[in-house]
């Protein structure tokens, strides 16, 4: 595996992913950039009086601390801790959505699972034992060539994800073709026997799913399929969420934009950006919780 200046360096590229900005203006409610564009412009228009600036994560998260925001929509990685305003006042959290990470391979391939070990071994470019035959993964599997790809379209972050947690930052191998239109991946499902493709979301009609399990040190070996229930509950592996930190006494004033922002149309908005939204079961629990307080 790749040393500790590789990792530093994804780390950084991956900071930077998270778009930092010298500068954030006053808004009420701030956060990822993966929010920008649709999203932003219909949480404003239907917000009313409540502002929203995503311009990134971490000025996000420094405007919510500081006090400067009343709620912030954050990119939570791993071991992250949460924001803790000035004052020490009560923040009530939320799972919006996730940025996920789904692999497929072609429907013939007799794999139902994989380990990040395994994608380790058949993406990175120095991986512990490299995979490039479906029989290096499992020794009862078919001979055949392993043809590895990424796409990421803008918004999903697919590969600096995979890179950050299977790849435990390492470069990808020299052979893998990353950021392929979906497009391309679709047909690389649906002719590549040996094919093996990371998205942002299931592959409609090509290409089969396969369940991923961690298996990391103190995490579980089970294999969870990207399903929204096994994201949400963040059983499922490959994937950041973004958790809205809400301040407690700000979440009456609130309340009408946060509706808007757990309603269908909001998550439509979040899954044609190419995230997973929360159940509508979870979005409704929380929408009643503001409704009782």
């Amino acid at each position: 595996m790749a040393g500790t200046g590789s990792w530093s360096r994804v780390r950084v590229r991956f900071l930077a992913l998270l778009l930092f900005s010298s500068a954030l203006s006053a808004a009420d409610i701030v956060g990822s950039d993966l929010l920008a564009g649709a999203v932003a412009r219909g949480f404003n228009q239907a917000a009313g009086k409540t502002s929203a600036d995503f311009g990134g994560t971490l000025p996000g998260r420094q405007a919510f601390v500081d006090g400067r925001a009343s709620a912030a929509v954050l990119m939570v990685r791993d071991r992250e801790v949460a924001p803790v305003p000035t004052g020490k006042v009560g923040v009530v959290e939320f799972r919006l959505a996730s940025a996920v990470v789904v692999v497929a391979t072609h429907v013939s391939n007799r794999a139902e699972s994989i380990t990040l070990e395994n994608l380790s071994n058949i993406f990175a470019r120095d991986p512990r034992a490299p995979a490039r035959n479906w029989n290096d993964i499992n020794s009862a599997a078919r001979s055949e060539l392993i043809t590895p790809a990424v796409s990421s379209p803008p918004g999903s972050m697919v590969l600096e994800i995979f890179q950050g947690i299977a790849l435990e930052g390492q470069p990808f191998r020299l052979d893998v073709r990353q950021r392929i239109e979906l497009d391309l991946a679709a047909d690389l499902l649906a002719s590549r026997a040996g094919s093996v493709t990371l998205l942002p979301r299931p592959p409609s009609g090509r290409g089969k799913v396969l369940q991923v399990a961690d298996g990391r040190p103190g995490k579980s070996s089970t294999a969870y399929g990207p399903d929204e229930n096994n994201i949400y509950n963040g059983d499922y592996p490959l994937q950041v969420p973004l958790i809205l930190y809400v301040r407690q006494d700000r979440l009456t004033q609130l309340a009408p934009a946060l509706r808007w922002l757990f309603s269908d149309e909001a998550a439509a908005l979040l899954e044609k950006q190419g995230l997973t939204p929360a159940p509508r079961a979870a979005r409704t629990r929380f929408v009643q919780r503001l409704d009782t307080r």
